[in-house]
């Protein structure tokens, strides 16, 4: 079995697809064929890693921000906490889903915890349409003829 992949130029960003070579018996290249797709979708293969198991998840594009945190201070987290991988969806990437790698247990609680910070993220905006509606607290702005005498007048 002898699979070929091309150089890549630097500074392609990745936008542009390159052909990989596989060369072997019919029955071994479909295998490697195979894996090599699971890997591009998921990031990983049964093949390459034993045992790991992935889950999709669809997260709309403005709660990435939610999940990434801060210079990725909040992947790195996930990340390190459960011993996942968390890919997120780039501009020329083959999977639209956020996809989360690892073994079955910290996938399952790391998808947790990513479900528990979009959900956080969309109630947290909507309060936020609230926040702009100011709340007197100290009644109506009636003027009583005793405060005349403190009123600025505008001509």
């Amino acid at each position: 079995m002898e699979i070929n992949i091309p150089p890549v130029a630097k500074g392609t960003g990745g936008s542009k697809k390159y052909k990989i070579g596989i060369a072997g018996s019919k029955e071994a290249s479909e295998k490697a064929q195979k894996c090599i797709e699971e890997i591009i979708m998921y990031g990983h293969s049964e093949i390459t890693h034993p045992g790991m198991v992935h889950e999709e998840m669809e997260v709309p594009t403005w709660a990435y921000a939610f999940i990434i945190g801060k210079g990725g201070s909040e992947l790195r987290h996930i990340q390190k906490n459960w011993s996942v991988k968390v890919n997120i969806p780039r501009e020329f990437s083959e999977n639209p889903n956020v996809v989360i790698v690892g073994e079955p247990k910290d996938v399952a609680a790391a998808k947790a915890y990513i479900e528990k910070q979009v959900f956080a993220a969309e109630n947290q905006s909507s309060s936020r349409e609230n926040a702009d509606k100011a709340d007197d607290h100290w009644g109506d702005d009636s003027q009583e003829a005793w405060m005349d005498q403190y009123m600025y007048k505008r001509k």
